[in-house]
């Protein structure tokens, strides 16, 4: 949809209910120069997935939390990523806070068409929305910050780092992982080590909702 002076603007969140939502749209509104804009809440997913189908809404701003903070399932997320990000009639806008630059990576490549941080400028958000929604050539619109965030985390796991997180989160210890692949048990650690330090997890909880997050895609 390309807005102009005399459009009408259909905007929804999924998403706990939160005032932010409502200055939002009344900022975009009144920048953007849209007559009526409708802000839409939608706190339940089969309701949300019902009114993407319809095409009841033209912008859809979800936080990474609001997927992530374990309240929907692996097979919930997969089908609200789809709905949205495969649907053209749709601009997907993703708050992006606290994620590793490995998911933010998958999740430009299943199709959010926005990718901004709760911490940029108002004006950043009008930027990204101006930029796509007008664009002929759809190229997902990332925001400085965020480009920064993928550039500083550029580090790429070997196959076989890889390997021991994904069997972890699996739910194997380290001595079976060595036993599995029969690697030292010290050969194991370091590379769970070297894994961590690339993925800059401090400590285990945060290699545990790493592990989650990463099985999604």
């Amino acid at each position: 949809m390309k807005p102009n002076k005399h459009a009408t603007l259909n905007m929804t969140y999924f998403h706990k209910y939160n005032m932010s939502y409502d200055l939002i749209a009344s900022f975009v509104q009144q920048k953007m120069n849209i007559d009526n804009l409708f802000l839409h809440h939608f706190s339940d997913l089969k309701e949300l997935l019902i009114a993407a189908e319809n095409n009841k809404f033209d912008i859809i701003i979800i936080n990474s939390p609001c997927l992530f903070d374990g309240t929907l399932c692996e097979k919930e997320i997969r089908k609200v990523l789809t709905a949205l990000c495969k649907n053209n009639h749709i601009t997907t806008v993703f708050f992006a806070d606290n994620m590793k630059a490995q998911l933010l990576k998958k999740l430009l490549d299943a199709g959010v068409n926005v990718m901004i941080s709760s911490k940029d400028k108002p004006h950043e958000l009008l930027t990204a929305l101006k930029t796509f929604m007008i664009s002929t050539e759809k190229e997902a619109y990332i925001s400085q910050s965020i480009r920064e965030h993928l550039e500083q985390e550029c580090d790429d796991l070997t196959p076989k780092e890889w390997e021991v997180i994904n069997l972890i989160q699996e739910g194997y210890s380290l001595s079976e992982i060595a036993i599995k692949k029969c690697r030292a048990m010290s050969t194991v650690s370091t590379q769970k080590r070297k894994a961590m330090k690339k993925l800059r997890l401090r400590n285990e909880s945060e290699l545990l909702r790493f592990l989650h997050q990463n099985a999604l895609f």
